[in-house]
């Protein structure tokens, strides 16, 4: 027995294999093809999804809409037999109490242009579950009007204008940098013929100016509010229909109103009554176009990226302004409601975050003051919600401590050090957990006087050991991605990752579906490849979102599967975690769009440095068959089955165990190449090409981290079995049968 799996641990692994390959697996739900079944993806989900356990109480009930105007009305069966009715005019509603723990079952009647009435669906809420009860817009709008200024932070105990917080370093820091900067002139109104230009200089304007407006709130010293005010007022008269106005720059216009709000917020007791009007009008013209395009398609159609971070925003624009802004009372009563609702639509209660770990991080980082604001002036703890308080379990799995870029998504070669601190920090004190804190504490860097930080500053985030008993594998199920660690602990680990999901390559997720990614000693190694140079670039559409670019399937030639498609999606249908090794079993068929009958991916990570990879392929039409494999250094071609990858003390065997008969090649070329100015490194893309067609084919993959494919390593080989493959690495025997994996 090899001394790297114990024989104790690889007996409890394999029994914790056959548990998860189907010995006790729960009956499946049922498969409904009612009014709530939509052929469009991009629709609303259903949710509760069915046959799930929640963990808050009441969960929140969300559907495809119907065609047409409706009225809904959802009936609720409790563990006791009794049901209750709600009825509403839009396709998502809260329950207005409490539910106690048990099993529920519910169904939908539409009314509109016709009747129709929906299969029940059945939901389980946890014994533990928190209570998350939404107030109605009446008393969401009471609250906020009632609430005293500044509405921020009313009546948090770790208030940014505590005595505390104002000794602290952080706040000394940013007032020395409002008065460094008091002596320039302000931002003038961003005019450049590029929008990512005009949204970057809007930004470096709102960090001035809300600091400026901070320090005012906090001190009370009259430079401080005039260097604000200054501020405010050249951004209140920025042109709304120009170069920032929410048809041409989204997120530019979006952040003009948001800086201007918060500031009118925190500087009301500065502000006369005619400077107040100015401001107001400004919020008005840009929120218009905001609230309209929000109100008019996230309800039916969430999955939008700018858009859901807009009406989270927009939601505590409302709270803030309400009472001083008539469209404001507006904004709460039809906004809030809905932002709630749509807290994140890319995962549901895991935590997960289907678009990518770099818009996790910065959609989090933009959502936490609004969410802080909703909790103090709105009565709407979002920390209470089942989503957001998981997410931080999803950010310390995909992103943990030591990683040298992110996984998965637009943005995912990026190392954004100071936001992963920044944002892991602000959101521990917002939803506080064990791993939460353990994940904060380890990061570094980040820059303390940003916003999210500030308003957050009356809590000290110190390292922490990891608590005991979190695993070193996680699995989400919403978003079909898995993480597997030599040890989430340690910086230095091997983390293997792997991705077959719902979410398809739909905005700013690829065509990925069972692909996989591997670091190692705070390196990329076997890596998604490309550059996130812009939203639909020539190579953000010809190489960065392909398969081709990932540790994926292709053939004949590169082809893959199919772009900006929810349904080119992927299916992760078992996974297993133990202390021995963990496994995960993909199905991409749909991402292929119908261009092969079979795409199952099976990946095996023996702890602490051996990674398997099984792939079973199948189509139609004979095929030309292409395992790829990508990296940031020059590949070492050892044989057309045997290749070394490294980059710097990170090392990587790769050995062809089984598969068609194959010649490897590789290159260094992007095609088309990503824009940019300095050039983005060189980054090497290898392929195991199969050298003729045939309509199925079967690949067996043994990477070995830490060998660099000299001898002396423990013997492997693949033998073809009924129904499957084993794989014999030293004293370990993997066998693949279909779906199923066991370990001996």
């Amino acid at each position: 027995m090899n001394a790297r799996y114990p024989l104790r641990s690889l007996l409890f692994a394999a029994a914790s294999s056959a548990l998860a390959a189907g010995a006790a697996d729960p009956a499946p739900c049922p498969v409904h093809h009612d009014i709530l079944v939509r052929s469009d993806s991009t629709l609303a989900p259903v949710r509760p999804a069915d046959c799930a356990t929640v963990g808050e109480t009441p969960p929140e009930f969300t559907w495809p809409p119907q065609n047409g105007i409706n009225t809904y009305t959802l009936t609720l069966t409790g563990p006791d037999g009794r049901s209750e009715s709600r009825s509403t005019k839009h396709n998502f509603l809260f329950w207005d109490h409490a539910l106690a723990p048990g099993r529920y079952s519910w169904r939908l009647k539409a009314e509109g242009a016709k009747a129709d009435t929906s299969d029940p669906r059945t939901f389980t809420i946890a014994p533990d579950a928190l209570e998350f009860v939404v107030p109605s817009p009446a008393a969401l709008l009471q609250r906020a009007r009632e609430t005293p200024r500044p509405r921020t932070w009313h009546g948090e105990s770790a208030s940014p204008v505590s005595a505390k917080v104002v000794r602290s370093p952080a706040f000394r820091a940013m007032l020395e940098e409002v008065q460094n900067k008091m002596p320039a002139e302000v931002q003038p109104e961003p005019q450049s013929g590029s929008i990512g230009s005009n949204y970057e200089d809007t930004v470096a304007e709102q960090k001035r100016t809300l600091a400026a407006a901070l320090a005012w709130a906090a001190t009370h010293e009259r430079r401080y509010g005039d260097d604000a005010f200054r501020r405010v007022m050249a951004q209140a008269r920025w042109n709304t229909e120009g170069t920032l106005s929410y048809a041409n720059n989204d997120m530019g216009s979006r952040t003009v109103a948001w800086t201007l709000a918060l500031a009118y917020d925190w500087m009301h007791d500065y502000l006369h009554p005619a400077q107040k009007a100015v401001i107001l009008g400004a919020i008005r013209a840009r929120v218009k176009p905001m609230f309209d395009d929000a109100m008019k398609n996230l309800a039916a159609s969430p999955y939008d990226s700018h858009g859901n971070v807009t009406l989270t925003l927009l939601a505590a624009m409302g709270v803030v302004l309400a009472g001083d802004l008539p469209e404001a009372d507006v904004w709460v009563q039809e906004a809030v409601p809905l932002a709630v609702a749509w807290t994140s639509p890319w995962g549901w209660q895991d935590g997960g975050f289907g678009n990518g770990t770099a818009q996790a991080f910065w959609d989090t980082g933009s959502n936490l003051p609004a969410w802080q604001i909703l909790r103090n002036a709105a009565g709407v703890d979002l920390a209470r919600k089942d989503w957001v308080r998981n997410h931080g379990r999803f950010l310390a799995y995909f992103v943990p401590p030591g990683s040298p870029a992110g996984v998965f998504g637009d943005g995912l070669e990026l190392n954004l050090q100071e936001v992963w601190a920044r944002v892991s920090k602000a959101y521990e004190r917002f939803a506080p957990s064990p791993l939460a804190r353990w994940y904060a504490g380890a990061q570094k860097g980040e820059d303390e006087i940003r916003i999210e930080l500030m308003l957050s500053a009356g809590n000290d985030t110190k390292a922490v050991a990891l608590p005991p008993g979190v695993p070193d594998a996680a699995y989400f199920p919403s978003i079909g991605w898995t993480a597997m660690h030599s040890s989430l602990a340690d910086p230095m680990r091997t983390s293997v990752y792997f991705k077959s999901s719902p979410y398809g390559s739909y905005n700013h997720s690829h065509a990925d579906q069972n692909s996989f990614v591997i670091h190692a000693k705070g390196r990329r190694l076997a890596m998604a490849s490309g550059y996130y140079d812009g939203y639909k670039t020539p190579h953000w559409t010809g190489w960065y979102k392909q398969t081709r670019a990932t540790n994926a399937i292709t053939f004949d030639g590169g082809q893959g599967q199919g772009l900006n498609e929810r349904s080119m999606s992927g299916d992760i249908t078992r996974f297993a975690a133990s202390p021995a090794f963990d496994y995960a079993t993909g199905h991409a068929e749909a991402a292929y769009g119908g261009a092969l009958t079979r795409a199952l991916r099976t990946i095996v990570y023996l702890r602490p440095d051996i990674v398997l990879v099984r792939d079973s392929l199948a189509s139609g039409t004979p095929r030309a068959w292409e395992w790829n494999i990508h990296t940031p250094e020059h590949m070492e071609r050892v044989s057309d089955r045997v290749v070394t990858l490294r980059n710097g003390p990170a090392i990587l065997c790769l050995e062809m165990l089984a598969s068609p008969e194959v010649a490897f090649r590789a290159d260094n070329h992007f095609t088309p190449p990503p824009e940019g100015n300095p050039k983005p490194a060189d980054q090497w893309h290898g392929v195991f090409a199969a050298t003729g067609k045939t309509p199925e084919a079967e690949f067996v993959a043994l990477m070995r981290v830490g060998s660099a494919c000299k001898s002396g390593e423990p013997d492997a080989h693949a033998t073809k079995i009924d129904g499957g493959w084993r794989v014999d690495v030293g004293s370990a025997h993997v066998t693949f049968n279909g779906d199923e994996v066991r370990v001996q």
